[in-house]
């Protein structure tokens, strides 16, 4: 028999409020027979949304929740947040190009509510059918009326809220309106400020001047200005999560919860289906559902009022897989969906009906490593069916700083976080919890690290209940997931006793199979897991550095943070500062982040340091260029280290490394791997270097070569060393034997230190390719020089590189052929595809690579998917790099515009310009 309780289940998670049902089956008001079917729909109310300051406004939900006329409203963007819709109305430009956005918009912005209001169709309602609305999110408070009627409240920008509005639908005449007051935060600072001269950030204080922001409990705090942010005028209030509606029969579905557990060998999964049902009577019917095309049904008894009902496979059969399609993270196997399909339904009508998708994988949090304590310890260390996975991830901030983030966006940050062979996303502070986001996460195979809403950087939620009810919501909305790796409190510090202590038995209630951890930078649970941590360097460092601090000598083996510069390319500079701001770095850099958290003695500092290394800064697209080859140096560090150590390395392998940051909430000079645009820069060809599942790989402190191999399978073959001069001759050559790196681990196949040594310049280039069962990969490095080390300005004495570019379109690609013709190695190749009618580049661009670096004779083959009106409007492709002799290059294209970049290569004034 199917199991039936009458608990609350999971009755925290979605508020039920409103009109309710009047009488068991019928519905006052409502026309019709018996005989008429019950019909499900439902959709999004996303169009003729109006709203208005509510502070000082003579308006009230009952006027506004009616068809009555009320002057002062403007078109409102919903989802969406005030800023946003003034934006749209032309009231104010967009505040993160080309302005300080402290002087663009009004801090005011936040010291109100704001009304909205809508009209939308609804059915005529037929006997037994039931009316509900539903809001997925709003920041920060909201009240809810319907044709007049208050029906109820959501409290935190985190909490869905379903309202049972049927019989107030049941008496309007096709059309309903509705009114939400969305509340102005409890506590807020004044803005926190931009500074170029003072090195720091805003203040040097994340969370504004004082911090109070975080004691609102679940909310976008870190609009009030953070290092990477901006303070937000209106700090993203409004109704930010899209509002639908949908009919039912008596019985609803109120959610679907999906277990797997899958054998120790892979070969069969076990699958549990939980139903939370809320029925207007108590009655008997069936639930009836598909599993991976095999139906099954079930006929139940549900008590009147919510109920669940537990299907096994004891009792099921098609709920027992044999030999199961498994998810898989990034780079290890398809991250496949299972769809089921599950409703309910009585005489032949359906009542409800929801698809799930869900993932058959399973989870190992911990292996045992000995502490600096001499004792074993617990440490984070994930393996996935069995599969040991190195975590290579990325810290998400904020998805997008003013909450544009519609599906196809979200979906290609994720999806540039697959390419960048990754395979975890950190959901800092749970800054970005939608549905939308773990449903591409699911789809490209990336694993989840979800805090939820605590952070160090100021007191903690004042109301304990609101923040676990929010915790709570969100554990029971996502729990399906497969992306979603463990739970965790909050960002570098436990949160108050009372959310640890609410936090882990929600977790014990509702998703005992996740692990829960206390905060990033440390677990103090039941049975705590140990060996991460996080704390940065948040700043650009040599890549000797990184390789020091992760070379296995170095506590704890899992590191959640840590981050250096990112600058973009020229094109996405000049977008985001005003002309004005483009050679002369003041406060406008500062609005972008330039700062960072002061580590390299902020923006003026890190002007310095490249300076240092590559030679003064002579205009703006040479700050450009030398940024790229600052960026990849040093990102691709921060995860190659981590991988030169992993596997048998003792006495601290490394098991993860997570950079801070991947995706950039709005335009920045730091922390991220592509800008603001979605344009892929050099870091993150960097990290998709460093990131593949084979490797091959130069220690940056010991010039060791090591072979790194992520896979299952053990690899061998052989590494060809290449060492080249400045002038691109050839010092020496040496072919290293690869006699079977084991799988989940590294080796050491030998070292170029020698050879680097011995050359006679300060310069040298280290190519390395590794040919064996793990395919060819392709690595190149410039490196100073040890016995006379004196950074890399001797770049620039180079000889200018002769390139031939080809470019053709296939099918739904552009295909370019890059080739070194002449003997110069040709340094950090970058390509650009751009529409020829406005010459504004095509993003976000996926190139199969970029920013190449080729030794003389080499070439190598990009593609690019592009959409079918790209290219019957006119495509183009731009090339720059470290230094082209474009007299010497060969470009041309079929059906393609291939040119330099004049802008880019323009790195040589006559009178040096930047910073003057």
């Amino acid at each position: 028999m199917a199991e039936v309780n009458r608990r609350r289940f999971l009755s925290g998670g979605i508020a039920v409020a409103g009109g309710g049902v009047l009488g068991a089956w019928g519905l006052s008001g409502t026309a019709g027979a018996e005989t008429r079917p019950v019909r499900a729909g439902g959709g999004e109310i996303s169009r003729g949304w109006t709203f208005v300051a509510a502070d000082g406004a003579e308006m009230s939900g009952k006027t506004l929740a009616s068809a009555e006329e009320v002057a002062g409203l403007k078109p409102a963007v919903v989802p969406g947040t005030p800023l946003t819709s003034m934006i749209a109305n032309g009231e104010y430009p967009d505040p993160l190009y080309g302005h300080i956005v402290t002087d663009t918009v009004p801090d005011t912005l936040k010291d109100t509510g704001y009304w909205y209001r809508v009209a939308f169709r609804v059915p005529k309602l037929v006997p037994g059918q039931r009316f509900w609305l539903q809001f997925d999110g709003i920041n920060y408070l909201g009240t809810v009326w319907l044709n007049g009627v208050e029906v109820g409240t959501v409290e935190g920008a985190f909490k869905r809220a379903v309202f049972e509005v049927t019989d107030i639908v049941a008496k309007a005449d096709g059309v309903a309106w509705l009114a939400v007051l969305v509340g102005k935060l409890d506590y807020t600072d004044p803005p926190a400020l931009p500074s170029y001269a003072s090195g720091v950030t805003r203040g040097g204080r994340n969370g504004g001047p004082t911090g109070i922001t975080l004691k609102n409990g679940p909310t976008f705090f870190c609009t009030a200005g953070w290092d990477w942010l901006p303070t937000i005028p209106d700090r993203d209030l409004g109704i930010w999560q899209p509002v639908t509606w949908r009919t039912t029969g008596p019985v609803r579905v109120a959610d679907v919860h999906v277990t797997s557990t899958l054998s120790p060998d892979l070969r069969t999964a076990d699958v549990v289906v939980e139903l939370a049902l809320d029925s207007a009577a108590g009655k008997s019917v069936v639930v009836k559902g598909s599993l991976d095309g095999r139906e099954f049904r079930r006929a139940v008894s549900v008590p009147a009022g919510a109920s669940s009902v537990k299907l096994t496979s004891k009792e099921i059969g098609c709920l027992r897989l044999e030999r199961p399609k498994l998810w898989w993270p990034n780079g290890y196997g398809e991250p496949y969906r299972y769809g089921l399909t599950v409703g309910v339904e009585s005489g032949g009508q359906v009542h409800d009906e929801r698809t799930v998708e869900f993932g058959v994988r399973r989870i190992e949090y911990t292996r045992p490593i000995q502490s600096p304590s001499g004792e074993m310890s617990d440490c984070l260390a994930i393996t996935v069916n069995n599969q040991p996975i190195l975590v290579m991830g990325g810290n998400w901030g904020l998805d997008e700083a003013l909450k544009r983030i519609p599906r196809e966006r979200l979906r290609a940050q994720v999806r540039l976080h697959r390419d960048a062979n990754l395979n975890l996303i950190r959901n800092w502070n749970g800054q970005s919890s939608t549905e939308d986001f773990f449903a591409a996460c699911d789809e490209y195979g990336i694993l989840v690290w979800q805090d939820f809403f605590c952070s160090t950087e100021g007191p903690a939620a004042e109301n304990v209940d609101r923040d676990l009810a929010n915790i709570r919501d969100c554990i029971v909305r996502f729990r399906n997931h497969p992306s979603i790796l463990l739970w965790c409190g909050g960002n570098e510090g436990p949160p108050p006793q009372p959310l640890v202590d609410g936090l882990d038995a929600l977790v014990a209630e509702l998703d005992p199979q996740r692990v829960v951890l206390t905060s990033s930078a440390g677990d103090t649970g039941a049975d705590p897991v140990d060996g991460y941590r996080s704390g940065g360097p948040y700043h650009w460092v040599p890549p000797a550095r990184h390789f020091e601090l992760s070379d296995g000598t170095q506590w704890p083996p899992f590191h959640n943070e840590v981050g250096s510069y990112s600058i973009p390319t020229l094109e996405f500079i000049r977008k985001m500062l005003p002309e004005a701001s483009w050679e002369r770095p003041d406060d406008f850099w500062a609005d972008r982040d330039v700062n960072g958290n002061g580590g390299n003695g902020g923006g003026a500092g890190y002007l310095r340091l490249t300076a240092e290394r590559y030679g003064e800064i002579r205009n703006l697209p040479d700050f450009a260029r030398k940024s790229q080859l600052m960026n990849y140096e040093c990102i691709r560090a921060i995860y190659e280290a981590p991988v030169a150590f992993m596997g048998s390395v003792r006495p601290y392998p490394r098991t993860g490394v997570i950079m801070w940051m991947t995706n950039p909430a709005q335009p920045s000079f730091v922390w991220q791997m592509y800008s603001h645009d979605l344009e892929a820069h050099s870091s993150f060809y960097a990290v998709q270097h460093a990131c593949r599942r084979v490797n091959v790989i130069l220690d940056g402190r010991s010039l060791d070569v090591v072979v790194a191999n992520h896979t299952a399978a053990a690899v061998r073959g052989w590494v060809d060393v290449g060492v080249y001069g400045l002038d691109g001759a050839e010092i020496a050559r040496e072919s290293l034997p690869v006699g079977g790196v084991a799988g989940a681990d590294r080796s050491v196949v030998g070292s170029v230190a020698s050879l680097v040594k011995g050359a006679s310049g300060e310069v040298v280039f280290v190519r390395l390719v590794f040919r064996g069962s793990g395919g060819v990969v392709r690595n190149f490095y410039w490196v100073e020089n040890p016995a006379r080390a004196a950074g890399f300005s001797g770049l620039d004495e180079m000889a200018p590189a002769a390139v031939s570019v080809e470019a053709r379109v296939e099918g739904q690609e552009v295909v370019v052929e890059v080739r070194n013709v002449g003997r110069v190695v040709a340094l950090m190749v970058h390509l650009q595809v751009y529409d020829t009618r406005t010459g504004e580049r095509v993003l976000p661009a996926a190139f199969s690579d970029n920013y190449l670096s080729l030794v003389g004779g080499e070439s190598s083959v990009v593609r690019v998917p592009v959409e079918r009106d790209v290219v019957r409007r006119g495509v183009g492709v731009r090339v720059d790099g470290w230094k082209i002799d474009q007299g010497a290059s060969r470009v041309r294209g079929r059906g393609v515009a291939v040119t330099f970049n004049q802008g880019a290569l323009d790195v040589s004034p006559r009178v040096n310009t930047f910073g003057r």
